[in-house]
């Protein structure tokens, strides 16, 4: 399961990649995007792991302002990585957060107090956008069996609302990542499979990193 925490960037050009020895049968290898000075950085063998003047999403952590590549969220830009998008979709989301926590207050109406519910569209909004709207509800309700319950959501102007479904918190996040890492790709995308989507029985997409929006 990859770190919530994890920060991601999209479509970095390689420049002045170095390797320097660090004397253990490792190295430390580091790059900088074409267009700063920042460096970022990672430990490996002494093989290339990436090629100058290609174009890369790289997720990575900070450590005392020291920008840390993680590995396994690498990978070039012309190729879907499941990871790396739905890194870049929970950074958006976190930048969203207050805004989809707020519209789901003011608007999603539901009577159950054992925990904080998000209406079906924030709740996607929120945890999410990795995946099509569609695929995000079919798998919680069909596949996970997510708690949820019915609510109404009210649009200002409108005080009666809209009939629709609300998901609890707890257990949210975990579902979807549970989904996303167990998520098999079918020859070679862009379709993916998991046993815990209908068994493995039904394909979906995941969305590759120009594709990730919070509009339906």
């Amino acid at each position: 399961m990859k770190s919530r925490e994890l920060k991601t960037i999209h479509d970095l050009i390689v420049t002045n990649y170095q390797k320097h020895d660090l004397g253990n049968g490792r190295y430390l290898h580091t790059f900088q995007p074409a267009t700063t000075d920042t460096t970022y950085e990672f430990e490996a063998n002494f093989e290339d792991v990436v090629i100058v003047g290609e174009r890369y999403n790289i997720g990575f952590t900070e450590d005392n302002g020291i920008k840390i590549v993680d590995t396994s969220c690498l990978s070039k830009s012309s190729v879907l990585d499941k990871d790396f998008s739905y890194q870049y979709a929970r950074n958006m989301s976190r930048q969203k957060h207050d805004e989809n926590k707020g519209k789901n207050d003011s608007r999603v109406r539901y009577d159950e107090d054992d925990g904080y519910y998000w209406g079906r569209k924030y709740a996607w909004r929120e945890f999410g956008l990795a995946l099509p709207r569609d695929v995000f509800e079919k798998y919680l309700i069909e596949c996970a069996s997510h708690p949820y319950v019915d609510c109404k959501v009210v649009t200002e102007g409108y005080p009666l609302g809209d009939d629709s479904i609300a998901f609890l918190e707890d257990g949210l996040a975990d579902a979807i990542d549970e989904l996303i890492q167990s998520a098999v790709m079918v020859n070679k995308g862009p379709y993916f499979k998991s046993p815990l989507y209908y068994g493995g029985e039904k394909r979906f997409t995941i969305k590759g990193v120009p594709a990730i929006t919070d509009k339906k």
